[in-house]
């Protein structure tokens, strides 16, 4: 964190695998704050339904969530009322399949009703496209917005890919966003562990970002 800021890089984003297993997490995202990075989560929030554990990250520093709803959970729907009532910006990630999507309308009224305004909605297959088109106006009747450009997107089917499909739409993997390993290697995306660009505690960012 401390060469990625002096390289100049203002936003770390938290995420893994789970970042909420790790002990340390809150002395990471306060060490972020002392930097002066601006900084977020993405978590399937499981863990936040303990209130005095999101007391801790918000009280650390942490500005930003990106949560991953688990519709048929309760304590995922109980760790989203938490954050919910809390002063932080929260992005739910809803990603639609088989089994949920018929209950998909009925999901984003109960996310609408938590007063939630910022919706990441991607699909599972492309073949439940038509039925995501309708599932989209149902949200933007819902007045819940759809946010794609995300630092980690969570899926290449989201509706800026779905309606730029024939421009020529340049990867932001390496580009726009880095995704660094706990070991310090760095990838130019999350699951791109073939292409190891270099690591951030042994190299210089000049020579990993060209």
């Amino acid at each position: 964190m401390d060469k990625a800021w002096q390289a100049g890089i203002p936003h770390i984003i938290f995420t893994g695998g789970e970042a909420t297993l790790r002990d340390d997490l809150p002395e990471l995202i306060a060490h972020a704050e002392k930097n002066g990075q601006v900084c977020g989560l993405l978590t399937d929030g499981l863990k936040l339904a303990d209130k005095e554990y999101l007391d801790l990250l918000l009280q650390t520093g942490l500005d930003h969530i990106l949560f991953l709803l688990q519709p048929d959970n309760n304590e995922s729907w109980v760790a989203l009322e938490n954050i919910m009532a809390e002063d932080i910006f929260v992005t739910v990630h809803f990603t639609l399949n088989e089994s949920n999507i018929t209950n998909a309308a009925r999901v984003l009224e109960r996310l609408a009703k938590l007063n939630v305004q910022s919706l990441s909605l991607t699909v599972s297959d492309n073949s439940l496209l038509d039925t995501y088109t309708a599932i989209r106006d149902k949200a933007a009747s819902l007045e819940l917005t759809l946010k794609f450009d995300l630092p980690v997107p969570y899926s290449v089917s989201n509706p800026v890919a779905y309606e730029t499909q024939e421009d020529n739409v340049p990867d932001g993997a390496g580009k726009a966003w880095l995704y660094v390993e706990p070991d310090g290697d760095v990838l130019p995306a999350q699951g791109i562990a073939s292409q190891v660009l270099g690591n951030l505690l042994k190299d210089e960012l000049e020579k990993i970002y060209v």
